[in-house]
């Protein structure tokens, strides 16, 4: 009998280390994701018979990110994150009007713990400190290639999510992610802009 449950309790710790291989030291992790922001849009103004303005406007963002596990369910990661809103305003009968575009691009180094919850659902919990870029250009501004302002300055993130794994090695992710970011101009302006923003996020991860 004493036997039978030495087994029972081997079987029991193999299941449960091959289910947390993902996320043991020693590990590496990369991944991709977007916002759940997502968004392409087209409104006309006017009457039923006379079309008086236009306007469209998209807007995205991606990240991709690389990480190590320095200890079991925890990883060191540095991930890149790129967003693009652009908008455009159509006035009048001569189709007269304005484009504006705004980017972005944040360099993060961050922190990310996997709470050891057995099954396929793994929560988690990440923060981090990073810099970010952004420019915004307008049709309306003659010269400079058109830009508006240029910024940069720290961002600090922190974050939480769900990962269901698909299988051992890939698994699918939701979060919540807040971010502030205090950015200064660039081109010589007394400008400072200060974003503080919660944004949801989905995306798919590797483990090898």
């Amino acid at each position: 009998m004493n036997f039978k449950v030495c087994l029972a309790v081997i079987f029991l710790l193999s299941v449960s280390s091959s289910s947390f291989a993902q996320t043991q030291k020693g590990s590496f992790v990369l991944s991709g994701k977007t916002g759940l922001n997502f968004l392409f849009s087209k409104v006309t103004t006017g009457t039923d018979s006379i079309t008086t303005g236009k306007s469209k406007s998209n807007e995205y963002d991606f990240a991709l990110g690389a990480g190590y596990f320095v200890a079991n369910d925890v990883s060191i990661a540095v991930s890149g994150t790129y967003s693009y809103n652009y908008s455009k305003i159509e006035q009048g009968y001569l189709n007269n009007g304005t484009q504006n575009i705004t980017q972005s691009l944040s360099i993060v180094p961050q922190v990310q713990y996997y709470f050891p919850v057995y099954g396929k659902l793994r929560p988690s919990a990440a923060a981090g400190v990073g810099y970010t870029w952004l420019r915004q250009r307008d049709s309306r501004v003659t010269g400079n290639y058109n830009k508006v302002y240029e910024l940069s300055g720290v961002s600090f993130y922190g974050g939480l999510g769900e990962s269901y794994f698909i299988t051992r090695f890939v698994s699918f992710d939701l979060g919540l992610q807040y971010s502030y970011t205090k950015l200064k101009d660039k081109l010589g302006s007394e400008q400072i802009q200060k974003q503080s923003q919660f944004a949801g996020t989905m995306g798919i991860s590797i483990f090898f």
